[in-house]
């Protein structure tokens, strides 16, 4: 059965894009059933009514479906090219992530940053990659986070830093997940973190830890490192 998503839940009619969608691409009518989604996990069956452009729906049935037993939260600084961006969140929600941060670096030009990150069009990727992959929970999504004060109110039991100093090894992101808490993870620009904020993020309680013997570019070590934790959480 089909998954549409509709944020409010007080509202029974999809919205524009999910109705055409509907009505023009999957030939859906009247009396069809389908299911709908807030992305908060509450998933309802429901009868189509379509009346025109207008698609409305009957609750059926409806179910709330608990959240997982951890989470993968990805602070992220954005790259220079909208559509990587707009890339990595769709895999990662694809993948199983709960909250994406950007966040604004010493490296991160600031209008660089309000370019390439549309707040309302990744929300609009999430939304799609979350029905695509049968998920019934939405990441949330900010933006314009400054690096500082980000740090020191992540909340999670877990909070790692994805860096690697010349000539040192440090260990494997996979190997320092704790199974059934929240896991916080940094990745940085371009021109990696400084010095500093390295510094900064291991006196807030950080850990270093690798993605591997390559390097990798941001949105490439994005999306490795939230299947690493999601994969040390299942196996």
């Amino acid at each position: 059965m089909h998954i549409f998503y509709q944020p409010e839940d007080n509202v029974f009619e999809l919205e524009e894009e999910e109705a055409r969608h509907s009505s023009k691409v999957l030939r859906l009518g009247s009396g069809d059933m389908i299911f709908v989604t807030n992305g908060r996990g509450l998933l309802q069956t429901c009868r189509l009514n379509v009346q025109g452009r207008k698609v409305g729906y009957e609750v059926v049935e409806s179910e709330l479906i608990e959240p997982r037993s951890f989470s993968v939260n990805m602070a992220i600084a954005p790259t220079r090219k909208a559509e990587r961006n707009e890339w990595m969140v769709e895999k990662m929600t694809e993948i199983g992530v709960e909250r994406i941060d950007f966040i604004t670096t010493e490296h991160t030009n600031p209008e660089t940053l309000n370019r390439v990150v549309n707040l309302g069009r990744l929300n609009r990727i999430a939304a799609s990659a979350m029905k695509q992959s049968q998920q019934f929970y939405k990441p949330i999504i900010t933006v314009n986070n400054k690096y500082e004060s980000f740090i020191k109110s992540a909340s999670s039991d877990t909070k790692l830093i994805a860096y690697v100093p010349d000539q040192n090894r440090v260990d494997h992101v996979f190997t320092k997940i704790e199974k059934g808490t929240g896991t916080t993870l940094l990745i940085g620009p371009e021109g990696d973190f400084s010095e500093r904020e390295v510094a900064l993020a291991i006196e807030n309680g950080y850990t270093t830890v690798s993605l591997g013997p390559t390097r990798l570019r941001t949105e490439t070590a994005a999306v490795a490192a939230c299947h690493a934790i999601n994969l040390a959480q299942i196996l």
